[in-house]
């Protein structure tokens, strides 16, 4: 009886650590994904919060890809939450606001906003990312796609060829579209995780349920209707719904097997303006929004300045991989979840270069991330119409923004002067082209911490700016309780399991 005994004590330990170790991971809250708790094409400091959490808390969301209805089969059917955000009929629109006005105002599937309580217009919320994974169909597997579209860089110039790039209508060539789309899925594997493509297709000449002609890409969520190849059957989902096309479409079935390694990133994360109502989610803003850069991915921390009461945080257009540039017009798009942390830097704790933060920082450990746009803030150089930034694109410009705001910063960051910066500046810092599709044309400066005499110091990430708030010290749902909590239990356990041995010995 005695070895029975010691055997379950074994089985109450391992049970109580393993409980400790999913505690330990779990996060404060969770938005899961549905038509009540997205935004579809817009930031807006008039969208009710869908989460309102404290100072310190840790967020699990997840995000739909706006291209998703490029494969209905693979990406949305059997998924009761893709379904939920993607179902558009003339007789039921789940997700009613495609654009702020309901028409194209922008792409992007957006989860949020997330409110964060006591944040004001002058702070900074820090956004720690610590955790992306890919939301799987039910059959297990996770797929991507990535358009090469009339915005992308490559239809500015000719093709192989020496021909010009159509894209239907909107070239004014409704009879010829070069646009492709590429199906991607993501392969797990134990010398690290890749993506391949699956397939490639011709974008062929739709026509939505609402009888509204779509020959080149042009709306957000369109549904492509398709037909038998390859190995692949699909189903009626999207036929059914009233999605239809003028001509069979053309599949590229056995693409080049390349293999890019995964990087699951955010591209489009940030908060609202207090300047506008609605905006457009294609420019990035300095309060931070669409920029699409591959480096904000788990283990990055973004500051963004605050500009409306709680921030309003916002999240979507996730990409497994991406690369500088964003050339053919988007990432691998895929549906992902996240886990984040966010903490609000008080204006009143703010050291120098928080003080001077007028666009989004990222933070790694290794680098800060500086991002420069061709206009800092296009909603004040264009107040009166912001989609004017469309015709105003220059990556000069941006690249001009770009050195501006990492000299800033660097100067603010080190105190050292505009000399000793410009140096550095040009012997250390890399800057990258962005993206080339929002509009609003984005460069990054990335700036190598170990060249700096305070490196292996605490990092700002690793700060604690902002003080939790009196609710949150008081308990709740916050990690401390749960380990705390745990830890009581874990004693407890222990202790009735050595009195029982004990007794029947």
């Amino acid at each position: 009886q005695k070895d029975h005994m010691i055997k379950f004590l074994d089985i109450v330990v391992t049970c109580a650590i393993f409980s400790t170790t999913s505690i330990e991971a779990a996060s404060d809250y969770t938005i899961g994904l549905n038509n009540e708790t997205v935004h579809w094409g817009y930031f807006s400091k008039k969208v009710p919060p869908v989460l309102r959490v404290s100072s310190g808390s840790t967020v699990t969301v997840e995000m739909a890809t706006h291209h998703a209805c490029d494969d209905w089969d693979k990406m949305i059917k059997g998924d009761s939450g893709m379904e939920s955000v993607f179902t558009s009929t003339p007789e039921v629109k789940n997700e009613t606001e495609r654009g702020a006005t309901g028409s194209i105002d922008g792409a992007h599937i957006l989860t949020g906003p997330i409110y964060v309580k006591e944040a004001m217009p002058g702070d900074i919320l820090k956004v720690e990312i610590l955790d992306l994974y890919p939301r799987k169909n039910p059959d297990g597997k996770a797929f991507g796609s990535n358009a090469a579209a009339w915005w992308g860089f490559q239809a500015r110039v000719n093709k192989v060829d020496g021909g010009s790039f159509k894209s239907g209508s909107f070239s004014e060539t409704p009879s010829q579209n070069d646009e492709y789309i590429t199906i991607y899925e993501v392969i797990e594997s134990d010398d690290g995780d890749y993506v391949t493509p699956s397939y490639q297709f011709e974008w062929p000449n739709i026509t939505d349920p609402n009888g509204i002609h779509r020959d080149f890409i042009a709306y957000p969520a369109t549904c492509v209707p398709h037909d038998a190849h390859g190995d692949t059957v699909p189903s009626d989902r999207v036929s059914a719904r009233g999605w239809t096309k003028k001509d069979n479409i053309t599949y590229y079935d056995e693409p080049y097997p390349v293999k890019i390694p995964v990087n699951y990133h955010v591209g489009c994360m940030g908060l609202p303006p207090a300047s506008h109502d609605f905006v457009d989610s294609i420019p990035p803003m300095p309060t931070g929004g669409n920029l699409d850069n591959k480096r904000i991915g788990i283990g990055t921390t973004m500051y963004y300045p605050v500009e409306v009461a709680g921030g309003l945080l916002s999240m979507g257009d996730a990409h497994v991989a991406q690369g500088d540039s964003e050339l053919g017009g988007t990432g691998i798009d895929i549906s992902i979840t996240g886990d984040f942390k966010l903490t609000l830097i008080r204006k009143a704790d703010f050291v120098l270069w928080q003080e001077q933060l007028d666009f989004p920082l990222g933070e790694t450990a290794s680098e800060y991330i500086v991002h420069g746009f061709t206009e800092t803030d296009y909603l004040e150089t264009f107040s009166k119409d912001p989609s004017d930034i469309y015709g105003a694109s220059s990556i000069d410009k941006a690249m001009k923004n770009a050195y501006a705001q990492t000299k800033k910063f660097m100067i603010a960051r080190w105190d050292l002067t505009e000399m000793e910066a410009t140096t550095i500046i040009t012997q250390a810092v890399d800057f990258g082209v962005t993206q080339l599709a929002n509009g609003n044309l984005g460069v990054h400066g990335t700036i190598p911490k170990n060249i700096f005499p305070d490196w292996g110091e605490t990092s700002d990430a690793e700060k604690g700016y902002g003080e939790k708030s009196e609710e949150s010290k008081k308990g709740g749902r916050g990690l401390l309780a749960y380990f705390f909590m745990t830890f009581v239990g874990l004693i407890i356990i222990v202790g009735f399991a050595y009195i029982f041995v004990v007794l029947v010995k």
